[in-house]
């Protein structure tokens, strides 16, 4: 996410589920250590501890009601449980730890390894994020001394002994591992966390490779989280005024927090939880009964924010957060928290309440991918060997959407059951569920596959579904249980199922590659970067906006000097901001009042001094704005008036060559269609239908209107000077409004509704308007979007009004690229753009936007990062249409003259082209002249040095002249010429 910005999912909504979701009437013991989140949960079961203590109940998800005393299937042998975790590479996997330092490991609800981890009492387990097997333990060993130990396990090795294991100074109340395996924490009751690498250092005197500051009173319980694969830290503890405190670090920089917030007083701290594809917090309240959800993003403007709160009716004792693959995707839910409550308030027992979190939406017709990236698949990223070798890993990721998920996953497993050589080539498998318990020979295999292929080993298996998905690890196991494998040919994933994968490398002729990522195409500007102008640069106190401005219209337009603002009041009244004073504006702006509420309004755009508005009274009125010090008594002086014979004007467009021409988009009795007026004379009716009129636009050229009709939902072109139909085909799906834009004299630009009211662009080109050559669909949502073009670079931004986002779009050929969206922290009103010219284009700034607040005008960029900015950048800013300047009279443009654009160069004075630079300084030349420099002076140094040596035993004293010295000098040296 950009710095700056917001998290998207701040607006979502939770919901408490109705009782018949409860898990409910549980005799659960409630007490738990301080690491423990008091419930375990995978795809299948809930995992929560008994009313005996010393065994946990699995309570299928999917069976939820009054489940009162069940059957225990997984009990601890010696003494009671304190800690117990589920498994993230396996749906069926979890342990425990209990209070006499025994950890129990279970699959499918069947006991599979118990190991005598402490001498004392355990007080945290973890399964490791990327390794299957691997567990960490820790433990108090000795109160008095406050001394604690941490210990790392390798469950599939079967093994008695820790295979890392520290010393920790204090009272280790939580450890963590991030989520790409690399680190371990551990943070004690002094309120320290305590950052080490177990591959670095394999002993009991390991050392700390980082350590946060105190913040934390001491002797006070505390936890720590680590925010996925990322370098954040989420601690959590109690001030010294017993306040309940969650802090965000940063593992580079541990002086102090990113950030934090405190939260009422209690003696229990936040049980943390964490969404690393919506980077949101949940912070469960222990002995409490709310549950908060906070922006755990590091990048956001405020991160840590509060963004909503729960509150139940019960004491919360424990949470779990759902796995992202079982969510009700189809109905917008981002995240479900399961809840832990010590009293149902139905009578009797404990219940497991689940809490919904959905993202709002106006359908949940379709998949809303841009609420649901990739997420991690239950498999490991890498095995146990290549940990400790300290490989990177690569974790699996699954696709969300219902139509890809399965086949999704299904192309994991099966990558992964072919790299075990278990696929039947006549038949098709069923999923294959990893099996740590099986001491199978698959490091072996792939060792010896490995060792004997010749090329590296691919990263990523490219699907069909254009989907990275990372080729799957083995599980480590004991090395006496392995064999060598033969070499022979591993079968990979049928072709019919439509997926290319690449065949496990063997001893054998190494197999061709069947699939190479070929892009044809690509985005110029991908990394397109928007931003909003400094603070000093907005229009600020805008105390009158009128909100209800129309929606076939832009409420804010621009000129090169001025800012025109539709505003609240009698009689229409528009609001003129001068361009160059920013700042506080005054409290009542000066103001048009065009005599009736205003619809439309444009700038003349050979005029910057005139603005047209036009109003509900049909009246069409074209104003002069003074260069002189706007204030409240500033009259504007009606330089054109027109009296449009139509019932209602809807919008009005200049012609963009011809002065003085506009176009207007008018409803006549039953009938809508535009008119072309030049001064008062109507010369030209274009389009009239019955069917009504979204939007329309004049082509680059200005000799073709194009628009869209709403019944009959069809984009038309006409010839305006014979109002001849020259093309028409369907457009947009939906019969609600659309907006239309020329992205040149071949090609238009649709943005729109389609089926569902999914929001979509659509591009078409005017020699064949049968179906459109390219679309993107954005999401669903209320918001319409208003295109703006930007020619030169290819680059479509859409305007979603009413939100806080700006979509950039670039067409390259027949394809849309989506590019890196703008967000801004309020919804805009509307949004204009001025001239190319007046960007900063000596910092690489394409384009100049200015956004409509309800209170402010923020100036807004994009800009395109280069490596060399000091120079003009022709390659990007190509001589572009001289929109300010007519090029052809409008009675011979009335005649039939074809306007004639003028060109204009955006090259600041002063600056060089990027294709006239010298070129760049060549690295390797500049490194041989800093190696030859050395070895000279060495070479100097040595001379100098017997030179000295020889005067010394001579006598430097016995009065040589010169000459003799100089003789020396060469006799000397002559031994080093060579």
């Amino acid at each position: 996410m950009r710095i700056g910005g917001f998290n998207k999912y701040r607006n979502s909504v939770a919901t408490v589920s109705g009782r018949e979701a409860w898990y409910s009437e549980l005799i659960l013991d409630t007490s738990t250590s301080i690491a423990c989140d008091g419930l375990g949960i995978d795809d299948q079961h809930l995992y929560v501890k008994t009313a005996s203590g010393n065994s946990l109940q699995a309570l299928s998800i999917d069976s939820p009601g009054k489940l009162g005393p069940q059957t225990v299937a997984l009990e601890s042998p010696l003494g009671r449980i304190a800690a117990w975790s589920a498994a993230p590479h396996d749906t069926s996997m979890v342990c425990a730890a209990d209070d006499q330092g025994v950890v129990s490991v279970w699959k499918d609800c069947s006991p599979m390894l118990t190991v005598k981890a402490h001498a004392a009492a355990c007080s945290s387990v973890k399964f490791h994020p990327t390794v299957a097997g691997v567990l960490a333990t820790a433990a108090t060993v000795s109160t008095a001394s406050k001394s604690s130990e941490v210990r790392l396990w390798n469950v599939s090795a079967s093994t008695e002994s820790a295979f890392w294991e520290t010393s920790v100074d204090g009272i280790v109340d939580s450890v963590a591992i991030r989520g790409d395996g690399q680190l371990i924490s551990a943070i004690t009751h002094d309120g320290i966390c305590q950052i080490y690498d177990p591959r670095q250092h394999a002993s009991s005197a390991a050392s700390s490779v980082g350590r946060t500051a105190a913040i934390y009173a001491p002797g006070r319980p505390t936890r720590v989280l680590w925010l996925g694969e990322k370098p954040y830290m989420l601690t959590t503890g109690l001030t010294r005024m017993r306040e309940r405190s969650a802090a965000l670090w940063d593992q580079r920089n541990l002086a102090k927090p990113l950030a934090s917030i405190s939260l009422q007083p209690s003696t229990k701290p936040l049980i943390p939880l964490y969404d690393e594809d919506t980077q949101l917090a949940y912070l469960a309240e222990k002995g409490d009964n709310a549950i908060r959800w906070v922006d755990a993003d590091p990048s956001s403007a405020k991160p840590l924010a509060e963004l909503g709160t729960v509150v139940l009716q019960s004491q919360v004792s424990g949470c779990a957060l759902l796995p992202k693959r079982a969510l009700r995707v189809m109905s917008g839910e981002i995240a479900r928290v399961h809840v832990v409550t010590e009293n149902s308030g139905a009578g009797t027992g404990a219940a497991i309440i689940p809490i919904s979190h959905v993202a709002p939406r106006r359908t949940y017709l379709d998949f809303h991918a841009d609420l649901y990236p990739d997420t991690r698949a239950p498999l490991p990223a890498q095995s146990f060997d290549q940990w400790i070798a300290q490989q990177p890993a690569s974790v699996p990721r699954m696709a969300l959407d219902p139509a890809k998920s399965e086949a999704s996953l299904a192309s994991l497993r099966q990558i992964y059951a072919a790299a075990l050589g278990q696929v039947n080539k006549e038949a098709a498998p069923s999923p294959v569920e990893r099996d740590v318990s099986q001491n199978s020979p698959l490091v072996a295999k792939l060792s010896a596959a490995e060792a004997l292929s010749s090329e590296p080993k691919p990263k990523t298996v490219a699907t069909s579904t254009s989907e990275a998905i990372p080729t799957p690890e083995p599980t480590p196991v004991t090395p006496a249980t392995t064999l060598p494998p033969k070499p022979q040919a591993k079968p990979s994933v049928p072709a019919s199922e439509g997926s290319k994968v690449f065949a496990l490398k063997t001893g054998q002729a190494t197999p061709k590659k069947q699939w190479q990522p070929v892009q044809k195409d690509y985005a110029r500007f991908k990394y397109l970067e928007g931003y909003i102008h400094r603070p000093s640069s907005h229009y600020t106190n805008i105390s009158n906006v009128n909100l209800r401005f129309s929606q076939e219209n832009e409420p804010i337009k621009v000129s090169p000097k001025f800012i025109a603002v539709a505003c609240d009041g009698a009689g229409g009244q528009v609001g003129i901001i001068r361009r160059d004073s920013p700042g506080r504006v005054p409290t009542k702006l000066p103001t048009i009042v065009h005599g009736s509420s205003v619809v439309s309004m444009e700038f003349d755009p050979f005029d910057p001094n005139v603005v047209a508005t036009a109003g509900s009274d049909g009246k069409l009125q074209m104003w002069h704005i003074p260069d002189t010090e706007l204030s409240e008594e500033t009259s504007f002086d009606l330089v054109e008036y027109i009296c449009v014979t139509a019932d209602r004007i809807h919008q009005i467009r200049f012609h963009p060559w011809a002065k003085g021409v506009v176009a207007v988009l008018v409803t006549d009795a039953d009938e809508q269609a535009i008119f072309v007026y030049h001064g008062l004379k109507l010369h030209f009716i274009v389009g009239k239908t019955t069917d009504g009129i979204h939007s329309f636009a004049w082509s680059p050229d200005g000799e073709c209107i194009a628009l869209t009709t709403k019944k009959s939902r069809q984009l038309q072109i006409y010839d305006p000077r014979t109002q001849d139909l020259l093309a028409k085909g369907p457009s947009m799906d939906s019969i609600r409004p659309c907006r239309i834009a020329w992205i040149d004299s071949s090609r238009i630009c649709l943005a729109g509704f389609g089926s569902g009211s999914q929001r979509q662009i659509k591009v078409y080109n005017v020699d064949d308007l049968a179906k459109p050559t390219a679309t993107a669909t954005i999401d669903v949502g209320p918001g319409l979007l208003v295109p703006i073009v930007d020619a030169d670079c290819g680059i479509i931004y859409l305007d979603d009004r009413g939100s806080r986002l700006t979509h950039p779009f670039e067409l390259v050929g027949d394809k849309l690229f989506a590019l890196p969206k703008l967000e801004a922290a309020q919804p805009g009103l509307g949004l204009a753009v001025v001239p190319k010219k007046y960007a900063d284009i000596g910092h690489c700034e394409v384009g100049l936007f200015y956004r409509l607040n309800a209170q402010s005008v923020e100036p807004i960029g994009f800009r395109v990062p280069r490596k060399r900015p000091e120079y003009f950048q022709d390659d990007i800013f190509i001589d572009t249409y001289d929109t300010e300047t007519p090029s052809v009279d409008v009675v011979a443009w009335i005649d039939g003259v074809k306007a004639a654009p003028l060109m204009a160069s955006l090259c600041p004075p002063g600056m060089t082209p990027l294709s006239q630079a010298p070129p760049e300084t060549i690295r390797r030349r500049t490194f041989e002249a800093k190696v030859e420099k050395p070895v000279d002076n060495t070479k100097d140094a040595i001379n100098a040095m017997l030179r000295r040596v020889e005067s010394s035993d001579d006598g430097a004293s016995d009065g040589r002249n010169g000459s003799g010295a100089n003789d020396d000098e060469n006799s000397s040296g002559s031994d080093w010429d060579d």
